[in-house]
Order: C-alpha cells, then structure tokens, then sequence
C-alpha cells in the first residue's frame, strides 16, 4: 500500500468538505441512539456541528483554520458524559470516518487523539 504523501490527518480525510460529512455523519448516529441521545435534548444543533467541524479541523486533525473557541473542559461543564458514553462516541465517530473509506490508520489517529482528551470530557 502507499504511503500517502499529505501531512497532516486534515489533509488525508479530505479536507472540510469530508470532515463535514464525518461531523454530520456523527452527530445524526448520536441523536439516534437513546443511550446518548439525552445529552442533545434543546442544543442547537446546526451550531454544534458547524463548531466541531471548526474544531476538529484546526486542533484534532491540524487545519488551516484557527480554533479560538472554549476548552474541552470548559464547554462539557455540567454534561456528565460518563464514560461509558464516551467509549460510545468513540465508536460512532470510527463508524462515521469509515463510511467516508478513511484508512484505518488514520481512524487509529482520531482515536488516539479522543482518549488523550477524554480526561478533560468525562464527568465535567
């Protein structure tokens, strides 16, 4: 297999356009799912998901863009997300990024990347 020639996971999943899709793919597997669900009970949405797509573009993957926004501890305050949810997120976003056909070392990246933050998310 080659080795691909793009540097940073931003680049290799795409760019915006499939990290979009990612996003979205991700957060409709989470409304969907009455063991997560409830932590989506009266959020906005449509913001939700245009954040972490800003998000995840310019901190987790290494985007162009710059990510001024609050911490992950700061915007999960008073959420509770067990971690039992946690690893359920986990397994929505690997389902997501592979129907988007990212390579699995890149799906091993991501999630490298959401167990290094988990601290900062579970039980806020």
């Amino acid at each position: 297999m080659l080795k691909s020639t793009k540097s940073t996971l931003y680049e290799r999943l795409g760019g915006e356009q499939t990290i979009a899709a990612v996003i979205n793919e991700f957060y409709n597997r989470m409304i969907q799912d009455d063991r997560v669900n409830h932590h989506f009970i009266g959020v906005n949405m449509e913001a939700l998901r245009r954040h972490q797509i800003t998000y995840f573009m310019s901190f987790a993957l290494g985007g162009p863009k710059r990510y001024e926004g609050s911490t992950l501890r700061q915007s999960h305050a008073g959420l509770n997300i067990t971690s039992e949810e946690y690893e359920i997120a986990i397994k929505h976003l690997n389902s997501s990024l592979r129907k988007f056909n990212v390579q699995l070392e890149d799906i091993a990246r991501v999630e490298a990347f959401l167990r290094s933050v988990k601290p900062h998310i579970i039980y806020k």
